[in-house]
């Protein structure tokens, strides 16, 4: 089984949208069995896949308050998806869970990922990460095998991004194996300054950077009202068309779904 956060401390990245897609795509073109983490405050990725109410989701994990995995995880809806859900009491775990204190807040969601490894019951998890290095993301980074780093094609994502890498060797004290899949350039399009930065990040960034970019449509933001991935909102868009092949890449790439 394979673990994906996607991370990056900025917000506005469209790190939910990428996870969200990328969950769905998982699901639908590939069949896997998906759960989808929401460790983000915000609960973005929540209400765009389940119904309005109240789930402790998340929180109850990290807390203690839960133990199997079970209780917490809602079916979206989406065949061979479903989620753990968050709320916005997660902002209150803070780092003092990588200290000896909350080791166990640290640990829960690898835990989890383990006692869903011994019952076979899914193929991948993709964690939803805060744009902030929180308790909520140390334990989502722990629990990895692979983080994905959503960008915007500005000056600010190519000379952030060795401080980004940085931050991310520092998360590797608590996940040694974990590595970098690779960046996902958002909100593409042809104008010169976003080619100069796209050619740019490519150019200076430490990390792979994917082939495939996003393209920036308002069919993204149409999706974000309606609730829905992109692909089931606007399945023939750029965006969508984007997404599947962005997709087919780090299928390709992280040798996923063999056997399934």
């Amino acid at each position: 089984m394979r673990t994906f956060a996607i991370l990056n401390m900025k917000g506005g990245v469209g790190k939910t949208t990428t996870a969200i897609n990328l969950a769905y795509i998982l699901a639908k073109v590939y069949q896997q069995r998906v759960l989808l983490v929401d460790a983000d405050g915000q609960a973005n990725a929540t209400r765009a896949l389940l119904p309005e109410g109240e789930y402790d989701g998340l929180m109850a994990l990290l807390s203690g308050g839960v133990i199997c995995y079970d209780e917490i995880v809602e079916h979206t809806g989406i065949k061979g998806l479903d989620m753990v859900p968050a709320n916005n009491m997660l902002w209150q775990i803070d780092l003092s869970c990588v200290t000896a204190v909350g080791r166990g807040t640290l640990r829960a969601l690898r835990d989890m990922r383990d006692a869903i490894v011994e019952d076979d019951a899914y193929d991948v998890i993709v964690i939803d990460c805060p744009p902030s290095f929180s308790g909520a993301c140390a334990a989502a980074v722990a629990a990895s095998n692979s983080i994905i780093i959503p960008v915007l094609p500005d000056a600010f994502s190519a000379e952030g991004m060795e401080d980004l890498v940085a931050q991310i060797d520092g998360v590797r004290k608590i996940q040694p194996d974990v590595r970098i899949a690779g960046c996902l350039i958002n909100q593409f399009h042809r104008a010169n300054v976003v080619l100069d930065a796209t050619e740019r990040l490519r150019e200076v960034a430490p990390v792979p950077v994917f082939d495939t970019v996003i393209h920036r449509t308002d069919k993204v933001l149409e999706s974000t009202w309606a609730h829905q991935p992109v692909l089931l909102w606007s399945p023939r868009s750029s965006a969508a068309r984007d997404f599947r092949a962005w997709v087919r890449e780090l299928v390709a790439k992280e040798a996923l779904c063999n056997g399934r």
